[in-house]
């Protein structure tokens, strides 16, 4: 195994209090609200430019919306938990995450930190095995085409969860209100344009596949299903099984699409640190050239070309060789871990049948 560690600097960003910069996480909150209406109100128009220009603008306010979420849940933006808390819920309701409560995200989120592992409430995998061959068939099918159907069953698992179960009971009313209101909205959208409704669900696809991208590749953390026995894993375990997939090196810059999400080795370091501060982090935790680094170009084509084939064989594996990482094996991860919630889900019965000719026959 590949043995790294971060090198901290002394009186660096590792050993600071970070104070939070008030006025800048203001101007991208700023933007992610005033772009988000800009854009809605753009998806309607006439003008063909000013529809595209409609789909970016809510294709990536939504992806600060929910990266945002990710540093409210890390208390990286104030001081006050409960403004945290406040913030982080308002953003996943934009993003449409709202239908599982804001702290059991945040908990489990902080257990992938605290335990570095991944947590699932099933398997994706044998959940594919047991459907109708006609209902793999399409689920695969979309996927194949780019259309996230995996993490939309998710999304609904969590919008439904408290009605087809018990161990969620208590959110019916809750989880029927959002429902509700935001059907109400979506009706608005509507009336307003038909198009604007049908452009939304485009930028909506949009957001979820460049998510699912970012957080494809960043771990090969051990898969645990909820109530397992926890495994302890070291520090250098995390730091190995870590990958930073930044857009650019050269222009740091482009880096702020993602929000500096990229800068996942560094996060994991100082949890903490600010979106705005993690290439500052990056820098001083590690030389340039660091193995742990991946790059866009490869990263597209394992994305492609595992995008059926993750549904079925994990997360897989990074091999490290002399000429650096090997990527080859790395399939990548499913859905966005801190969108969705690992719930415990006693209304869901999957009854695998062993048949391998079905998985190679639809996926691989």
């Amino acid at each position: 195994m590949l043995t790294v560690s971060a090198q901290k600097v002394p009186d660096g960003l590792a050993t600071q209090i970070i104070q939070p910069v008030h006025w800048l996480n203001g101007l991208a909150l700023t933007y992610v609200f005033g772009g988000y209406g800009l854009g809605v109100f753009c998806l309607g128009a006439q003008a063909i430019w000013l529809n595209v220009l409609g789909v970016v603008l809510v294709t990536h306010t939504l992806v600060w919306a929910a990266y945002f979420v990710h540093e409210f849940m890390h208390g990286a933006i104030f001081k006050s938990l409960k403004l945290n808390a406040s913030f982080g819920k308002i953003m996943l309701f934009l993003t449409g995450s709202c239908y599982c409560r804001y702290r059991p995200l945040a908990n489990y989120h902080m257990m992938h930190h605290k335990n570095r592992a991944d947590f699932s409430a099933f398997s994706i995998s044998d959940f594919l095995r047991a459907l109708p061959t006609w209902a793999t068939r399409l689920i695969v099918g979309l996927e194949a085409m780019y259309f996230p159907a995996v993490n939309f069953i998710l999304r609904w698992f969590c919008a439904l969860s408290p009605f087809l179960g018990e161990s969620r009971k208590q959110d019916r009313w809750r989880n029927a209100g959002l429902l509700f209101a935001r059907a109400g909205l979506f009706g608005v959208l509507g009336w307003y344009s038909a198009k604007a409704v049908v452009l939304y669900l485009v930028a909506y696809v949009c957001f979820v596949n460049l998510l699912r991208f970012i957080d494809c590749f960043q771990h090969t953390f051990e898969v645990l299903q909820l109530g397992q026995p926890m495994p302890k894993y070291s520090a250098e375990y995390e730091e190995v099984n870590t990958y930073s997939n930044i857009l650019s090196s050269q222009w740091p810059w482009l880096n702020l699409f993602f929000l500096n999400f990229g800068y996942h080795n560094a996060h994991h370091q100082i949890t903490y640190c600010p979106w705005y501060l993690l290439p500052q982090l990056d820098d001083e935790l590690y030389d340039p050239g660091y193995r742990q680094v991946v790059t866009l170009g490869r990263l597209v084509k394992l994305y492609h070309r595992y995008r059926v084939h993750r549904l079925f064989s994990g997360e897989g594996h990074v091999q490290d060789t002399e000429d650096g990482l090997n990527l080859e094996g790395f399939y990548g991860a499913i859905g966005v871990s801190f969108l969705v919630l690992r719930e415990p889900l006693d209304w869901l019965k999957v009854n695998v049948a062993d048949d391998e000719d079905k998985v190679e026959a639809l996926a691989l």
